[in-house]
């Protein structure tokens, strides 16, 4: 059974996609999505040995080891372009996720959506995917084990540039205020917070950060 991130995650995946879970660790996602739904066509990858052992023997347990296939190999290396319609990229960190997705162009350019939860630099993933003429079409909060995750559904199309309070929390996050906003941007502000306090223990204010800090717990503090 899936905790509530991967489940956030597998809600976004349409009926019938060609899925590639990258980082698949477990294959607990990649088992899910397909056992949900028959018609996906479901590829586990990862780039290490041991984390594609073991999503060999959760499929092999499920007799499903002749229907998703399980491959090592670096970030979207694992895919054929056009292979996949949607590729899930969870559980690691915002900047990763970024180079990932750039470092496999020619798979990029075959996909309908990017389902993608972060575990941090949140803007600049986001900044990202709109420099790179994709945008935010959907996104949501899950809490699992106290902790408060981001998923994000991009497809590809320009779009502007949210602005930067918007890249932090999420464009979508920030206009659909779901259940758990309030305390996504309290935790923000206290990431904030943390930042500021380091800087004022440091006795050094880089190019005013203090104050442009002070200013976006300002902004946060009004979206409570």
């Amino acid at each position: 059974m899936l905790d509530n991130r991967l489940k956030a995650v597998a809600d976004f995946v349409p009926a019938g996609a060609k899925v590639a879970d990258i980082g698949t660790d477990h294959a607990y996602l990649a088992m899910y999505l397909y056992q949900q739904d028959q018609s996906r066509q479901v590829i586990a990858g990862d780039k290490n040995a041991g984390p594609c052992e073991a999503a060999r023997k959760t499929l092999g347990e499920a007799d499903l080891q002749e229907i998703i296939s399980v491959r090592q190999g670096d970030g979207l290396a694992v895919v054929q372009p056009r292979e996949a319609d949607t590729v899930c990229i969870a559980g690691m960190g915002g900047k990763l996720i970024a180079d990932i997705l750039e470092a496999g162009p020619e798979v990029l350019a075959g996909l309908k959506y990017a389902i993608l939860q972060p575990q941090n630099a949140f803007a600049e993933l986001r900044g990202w995917l709109y420099d790179h003429d994709w945008h935010i079409a959907k996104e949501s909060l899950a809490k699992s084990e106290g902790r408060i995750y981001q998923i994000l559904l991009a497809v590809p199309g320009k779009a502007p540039k949210p602005d930067d309070m918007e890249l932090l929390l999420g464009p979508v996050l920030m206009a659909e205020r779901p259940k758990l906003f309030s305390e996504h941007v309290a935790n923000n502000i206290a990431m904030v917070q943390r930042v500021l306090q380091g800087l004022q223990k440091s006795r050094q204010d880089v190019a005013g950060k203090k104050q442009v800090l002070e200013e976006r717990i300002a902004r946060l503090k009004e979206l409570l």
